[in-house]
């Protein structure tokens, strides 16, 4: 995509002003939908005491709702779904105390992925971390072996995951305000009082089978929309000076094209470029929004079948400026004297972050 091809900043703001206003009772409604189901669920389980394939059923169901749920607490971080801020704060916390993550700590990391997207100086916060080839082919042994199990789809979609909901967002973390800490310490306590009252009430085991179906599932599902949002042969990464936030959603932020069913369990989240662009515009306004102006035609669209294609991209080439696989036959090639000149000129830059944790989001 070429930057001529873009409005100016001041145009498209003008033009998609219409898209931004929050429809108080559409949003009230959007999350009524979801947790009223979710608990009906719940309290369903409780009643018929299932059999642990019923459980599983049940918490495949369950699944669907958390999946719009987590779209709709996503919104609530943009502030984008009530005229107030305060109105947004709330249900956020609420909402992020079912979805076991803490509203003020995934704002903050939400916000940086936002401010970033793109930018080879800032990656992995919020997003799949990627390494450039020229990184991956200065990388030691281990180094590359830990980048290759985190790039692997299985443990990124199955296992990582898991560990992001389970152990990242349960501790303090180094740079935490105050406010995001209580934010932490509040959802654990919600989480506590969660396990401990539907555990009594169905029992462990059933409680067990439903939320860990849901913790993986989702988690998936999540980690799958993480991932084609951004990952994909034509996507954007340019140094600081050369980085430009409308190619970074236009480029860099994909078009899903889903059947109507899942772009509703997935809050409209398929429509990632307009969102990107216009972080304020409410899930419900992003299709009128995409269809409504020519900038977004050439936005790169992705499918679910040309999704799993995706995974075998693993490093950015600076010099192609494309997604490209890891190389067959590794860097052998290159003697020691190059490889080790190679790492130390990489240390010295800022294009060398440290590897995050599989499933980061």
């Amino acid at each position: 995509m070429d930057v001529a091809q873009i409005p100016s900043r001041q145009s498209w703001k003008r033009d998609l002003a219409p898209y931004l206003d929050a429809d108080t009772r559409r949003s009230l409604w959007q999350i009524a939908s979801v947790v009223v189901p979710y608990l009906a669920i719940w309290t369903f389980a409780a009643l018929v005491q299932p059999s642990p394939l019923g459980a599983i059923a049940l918490g495949l169901v369950a699944t669907i709702f958390l999946t719009r749920m987590y779209s709709l607490f996503h919104d609530l971080t943009h502030n984008s779904m009530f005229e107030s801020r305060r109105a947004n704060t709330i249900w956020g916390h609420a909402l992020g105390y079912l979805l076991f993550t803490p509203y003020r700590w995934w704002q903050r990391q939400h916000s940086l992925h936002h401010a970033h997207t793109g930018d080879l100086d800032h990656r992995g916060v919020g997003e799949i971390h990627t390494m450039t080839r020229a990184e991956y082919e200065a990388a030691s042994g281990p180094r590359r072996l830990w980048y290759r199990l985190y790039r692997n789809p299985l443990l990124m979609l199955l296992i990582g995951p898991s560990l992001v909901f389970l152990i990242e967002r349960r501790f303090p973390q180094r740079g935490m305000t105050p406010r995001i800490l209580l934010s932490v310490v509040l959802t654990n306590l919600a989480l506590v009082a969660w396990v401990l009252a539907w555990s009594t009430i169905v029992g462990l085991g059933t409680f067990l089978l439903i939320q860990v179906t849901t913790l993986v599932a989702g988690g998936a599902i999540g980690a799958w929309m993480l991932y084609i949002q951004h990952q994909y042969e034509d996507t954007y990464y340019q140094a600081p000076g050369k980085w430009k936030f409308e190619l970074a959603a236009l480029q860099g932020s994909s078009y899903l094209e889903l059947p109507g069913p899942l772009a509703w369990m997935v809050g409209n989240a398929n429509f990632h470029h307009v969102h990107h662009l216009s972080a304020k515009i409410p899930n419900y306004h992003l299709r009128a929004a995409h269809e409504s102006h020519p900038m977004f035609r050439p936005t790169p669209v992705v499918t679910p079948r040309s999704s799993i294609r995706t995974f075998r991209l693993k490093l950015w080439d600076t010099e192609s400026e494309s997604l490209v696989p890891f190389p067959k036959h590794g860097f052998a090639t290159r003697t020691r004297p190059q490889a080790a000149a190679l790492r130390e000129s990489l240390r010295a830059s800022p294009f060398a972050p440290e590897v995050q944790r599989p499933g980061g989001r």
